[in-house]
Parts: structure tokens; sequence; C-alpha cells
């Protein structure tokens, strides 16, 4: 049986080191109510002090028998992305994925969320019969409100600029009060969403374009609505900058055998493909896709013009995707000093050379799932844009040159619960002590995993250790667990602390925390 949840609150792994601190502070500031949502470290909003400690991104870990759905239907070719979404119905106790292939969009279904099936929805012609999975429209999203009191919005997209709604998920329609999303969106394809559950609005992210470093380039904006049916004007968030250029051309230079088209380092520069951004806990978290452009790819609209680079359409480049975190859905800060999140794979594998994922991640059980579609060759590859032959008849010759293979893939990426980004410590006791806190429940809860040992102990606002909670009163804790309670002398109640601003100070040897929570 599955439990799985939106996230309210490649085979590889690996860690990015970025943050250490190691410095005297003032033991002051109003407290955080953290109420009972866990509390990450992605962010300092509760880390007043570390010492002898780093803080690690944690990177999600490739299904070891990736991809989990490929194209192997005459309408689909070898082309599946996932401008899409994956969510689990609960009623019907079946994952649902949505995504785009070479005929259009296109529906799947699964038990596990493992291995899928292609069901013949009967709705759209392909070579005279409908036996297919095809569907009018695709998703660059979807949101499922199975206690919506109309049962025709139950399902909620956009398609274009509009909010669209369904009562199954595979047929859809306006409402007469639906308008665009107002703005300069250059793309009406990726315009990622979500649902904002605590603040109860709509939250979407066009991209659109902007001028950086003397370059118009894709960049990342927010819209809100109350009703899916109208939006604020675009509001800009995340641009590249001269840094992102600079990972642009160290990616590029590391990678030479990912791309088709290299013409020099004046086009090695970045821009932001598009933006999924989700609450988390009490926060936001983003999966930002990263497009490091090498050069002008596939010979589709034009000549050559290094003037016109910027979100034009057949760049070649890769795209990989960063961690960012946000608390107000306008500031967001870029994760693990930028570096990828979701590296690509190794040439020539399913994902070396552009990776979109799902709009919002899932949990089943204790794993965060993230959906992607990887791709083999690069943004300009001429395949990529093979739709287009009929206006373009010189891609056909062009697909004839290229030496990168093509197939797209619909790939898993897992993270245990919370483990975005831990805070690690060695062989030698480090210490993080947290800002004022004030919180509601009976008992500390520790997401972490311990070679050595953990201990906590609680002081009040003034640095004092509170009796009874003191490190040599703590049972330290040795393994692995997403849930363990906090035992002083053998007791774990801490309501006697509820509402009152207290400090933790957590005692870290050989071990990685992830989040703790009061409940």
């Amino acid at each position: 049986m599955f439990r799985c949840a939106a996230l309210s609150s490649m085979f590889v792994c690996g860690v990015t080191v970025f943050c250490a601190v190691a410095q005297s502070v003032e033991l002051s500031g109003d407290p955080v109510d953290i109420g009972r949502y866990r509390q990450l470290f992605v962010d300092d909003t509760v880390i007043e002090r570390m010492d002898n400690l780093k803080k690690v991104m944690n990177r999600p870990k490739k299904y070891p028998d990736n991809p989990v759905l490929v194209g192997d239907q005459p309408w689909e070719g070898e082309q599946l992305i996932l401008y899409g979404a994956v969510i689990y119905d609960e009623d019907e106790k079946l994952f649902k994925m949505w995504y785009w292939c070479r005929r259009g969009g296109a529906y799947a279904t699964s038990q596990d969320g493992i291995h899928w099936e292609k069901p013949e929805v009967g709705l759209i012609e392909f070579e005279g019969s409908k036996q297919n999975n095809l569907v009018p429209w695709g998703a660059m999203g979807m949101i499922h409100s199975p206690d919506d009191g109309d049962p025709g919005k139950r399902y909620k997209s956009i398609h274009g600029r509009r909010g669209a709604f369904s009562s199954d998920g595979l047929t859809f329609t306006y409402r007469p009060k639906s308008r665009d999303i107002p703005g300069d969106i250059i793309s009406d394809n990726v315009i990622p969403f979500f649902y904002d559950e605590s603040r109860r609005r709509y939250v979407a992210f066009p991209k659109v374009n902007r001028l950086s470093g003397g370059h118009l380039r894709r960049a990342v904006s927010v819209s809100f609505s109350n009703d899916f049916l109208t939006w604020t004007p675009v509001e800009t968030i995340l641009v590249p900058d001269e840094r992102d250029d600079e990972l642009a051309r160290e990616t590029i230079a590391a990678m030479p055998d990912h791309v088709e088209y290299d013409d020099g380092a004046q086009w090695h520069l970045a821009q932001f493909y598009g933006h999924c951004g989700f609450p988390y806990e009490g926060m936001y978290l983003g999966l930002l896709w990263v497009f490091d452009i090498s050069g002008w790819g596939a010979p589709i609209w034009g000549e050559k013009d290094f003037a016109r680079l910027p979100g034009i359409g057949g760049e070649d480049g890769l795209i990989y995707v960063q961690l960012t975190s946000s608390r107000d859905l306008v500031h967001w800060e870029r994760v693990g000093d930028r570096r990828p999140f979701i590296p690509l794979g190794a040439a020539g594998s399913y994902d070396a050379g552009m990776i979109y994922t799902i709009n919002r991640p899932i949990i089943v059980g204790d794993e965060i799932r993230i959906y992607y579609s990887g791709s083999e060759c690069g943004h300009g590859h001429p395949n990529y844009w093979s739709t287009e032959t009929d206006r373009f008849p010189q891609i056909t010759q062009a697909i004839k040159q290229t030496s990168l293979h093509t197939a797209e893939t619909i790939n898993l990426a897992t993270l245990r619960l919370d483990g975005w980004v831990s805070v690690d410590a060695g062989a030698e006791e480090g210490v993080l002590t947290s800002r004022p806190l004030r919180f509601e429940g009976r008992q500390l809860v520790l997401n972490v995993v311990a070679k050595g040992r953990a201990s906590v102990e609680i002081l009040d606002d003034a640095g004092t250790t509170i009796k009874g909670f003191r490190a040599d009163d703590c049972d330290a804790f040795s393994g692995d667990a997403i849930r363990h309670v906090v035992r002083w002398r053998g007791s774990s109640d801490v309501s006697e602390l509820t509402g009152k601003p207290v400090r933790l100070r957590f005692r870290l040897r050989d071990a990685k925390l992830y989040s703790f929570a009061i409940e």
C-alpha cells in the first residue's frame, strides 16, 4: 500500500558542500514560530550558529532501472518529454502521468509509479484509429482537487496561458471568465504551476525574456491567482547573471562530447528554461532548469545571428536542474552554490543532454520522487525539432549529419524524506545552535543518520541549559532514522516548554542531520 502526497509541507548520487559556519553571534532575536512543521536546513532560518559542521546539498539517486517510460508506439516516436505531471489519485489508488510525445499530449497510469501502462482513451485519431493513449492537450502540470464541489473542476491545468478544467484529467475546457496570465510571456508551453495550500492560492512560473549582461535571456517570473481564472501580472524572480555564465562556460568546456554544436566561448551563456516551485514544510523549494548554451544549434530559424541569441528557440546546449528555496515566492536563493542538483548523465546515456522535471514532486512513504524526462542530446539537436520538418526541410539533411543519438525518455530520481540538505559532522564533534524557537507538541523528532552519535540539549532564551534537558541527560542516538524521538533519561516529553522561546543545541559526531520537528 502506498502513502502518497503532494509536497506541501542519475544512477548517480553525490553531495555538494555549500556552507560551513563557525563564528560567534549574539544569542538574541525574535523567536521563530515553527508550529508543527518539520524544519529543514536548506536556508538559515532556524540556524544561529554552527561549529565544526558543514551544510551539504544531497543529490537524488537516479533509479537504477531508468528509464521508466519509453516511446514504443508509432504515434510517440522516440521523443517523450515530461513537460507534464505525475500525481497519485488516492481514490483510485493509481499514479497518473501526463506527458508529450511526437503527436502531442499522452497519458499513462501505474499501480506503483515504476511500471507504467498506456491506456486506450479513445480521444484522438492516429492513422485511422483512436486506439491509443493520446489526449487533446498535453499538460505543463496538473492539479487534482477531488474535494472540489464542482465535478468539472477536479482537474486543473494551464493550456496556452489560461487555466483549464476537467472532470477526468483527459478532456479540458476553458471557463467563461478564464483569462490569459498577463505579461510578456515567451513560451505558452513552459508555465509550471502549483496550488499553495497554506495561502489558498495558485502560483505559476511563466518563462519570460529579460536583459542581463548585455544579452536578452530566458528568465523566470511568478503570477498568482485565487480562482485559477484570473491572474496577477507576471513579476520577474530569477534572471541569469555573470556567475551563471561562468558556470555555463565551465560546463560546456567539461562536456564537449555532450553537445552537437559548439560555436565558441562567446555563445557559452546561461539561460533559465523553466522553474518548478512547490511548497514544502512551511517554505518553498524549486527545481530550476538551467540552460547552458553552446551554439546556434538546429538550422531551422535561419542564419546564425549572435544578436538574436536569446529565447529564439533552436540554440544548442545542455539543460540540468538546480535546487532553489524561498520563504515568500518572490525572493529565491540558489542552493548548493548553484551546482547541479540533478546532474546530467555520462555522454551517450539516457539523460546526457537535457533534464526536465515534473512541476511538483510527490512523496511515496518516506521517499521523495522526482520524475523527469531525459534526453540523450542537447536542445539544438535537429531531431529535437523534427516536428518542424514540413516547414524546415533542411532539418532532414541536418539529422543525417549529426553524431548524437536522440532518444528522450521518462525517468525517476529519489531522495529520502527531507533529504534536500543536511548538516554534516565528521569524526570530531560539531555543534549547531538554533535561533530562539517557539513550538507546539510533546516530543522532539529527528531525521538523522549517525554512524557516530547525535544528541540534543535545550536552552532557554538567555542561552542557559534547561534542567532535565542537558547534553549529559540526552540518550545519544546511533543509527539511521527518519523519525527518531529524542529522550532525556528515558523521557521524551517536552510539553512543559510549549509556547516558550527556547534554543535547541544539536551535538553531532560522524552524522547527517536532515530535519527536526516538535510533534
